[in-house]
């Protein structure tokens, strides 16, 4: 979609003040109700998050048990990609450098504000080392909403994150302690789930990177 700033003529014959493109961009998105839902999420985690819920598991005979906070910091983390999809996604099919450049501003932006609301709530009622447990998982499940975003659509973002819960939630603990790989439960100072969750957060980004202009200069470039 190409952004195309028209001016309006006044009864008086002065010119209509033009509209921003990222004014444009965001007259066709919920960014409010967006940003509104990370609120609720942060104060249901504030109120309910250190309570327990049973869900299936490999271990415990079947059942096991986790912390609302697990589950509610993934739906923030999904929240600001699936602001990007809006009613007219299929004139943007044509990717252009202003369409993109309001996608860049508008992640990071719903980003940092997702992730300042739903934290400024939860830390109302959880630990500070638990914050940092859910600030980490916060990071993962926000690199793999955008993989799924830039791969399957944006409106599809949460697939790539409910599926990867499905599998920690049912594999990840075994033998008394959580695997290594159990990002969103390992301990706060915990190398490898940080390490692991900053990969995760680095595959997004260099998805939503690989524009289509970059994968062609790739795919030109192999040939040679």
């Amino acid at each position: 979609m190409r952004f195309v700033v028209a001016t309006a003529a006044r009864p008086d014959g002065e010119a209509a003040t033009t509209t921003s493109p990222i004014r444009i961009f965001l007259t066709v998105r919920r960014s409010m109700s967006i940003l509104i839902a990370a609120a609720v999420c942060g104060v249901a985690t504030a109120w309910l998050g250190t309570v327990e819920v049973a869900v299936p598991t490999v271990a415990a005979q079947g059942q096991g048990r986790i912390p609302m906070w697990r589950l509610l910091a993934m739906g923030a983390a999904v929240l600001p990609v699936l602001a990007m999809h809006s009613h007219l996604a299929d004139l943007e099919q044509g990717v252009t450098r202003s369409l993109r450049r309001a996608q860049r501003m508008h992640l990071v932006g719903m980003g940092v504000g997702c992730a300042s609301l739903f934290l400024a709530f939860a830390a109302l009622a959880l630990h500070p080392l638990v914050l940092l447990v859910v600030l980490r998982s916060w990071l993962a499940w926000y690199g793999m909403a955008m993989l799924a975003g830039v791969v399957l659509g944006w409106r599809l973002a949460w697939t790539l994150p409910a599926i990867v819960a499905v599998i920690l939630m049912y594999w990840g603990y075994q033998n008394g302690d959580y695997r290594w790989w159990e990002f969103s439960a390992r301990p706060y100072d915990d190398q490898g789930a940080l390490m692991l969750s900053l990969g995760l957060l680095a595959a997004g980004l260099v998805a939503f990177w690989m524009t289509p202009w970059r994968r062609r200069r790739l795919r030109v470039s192999r040939r040679r």
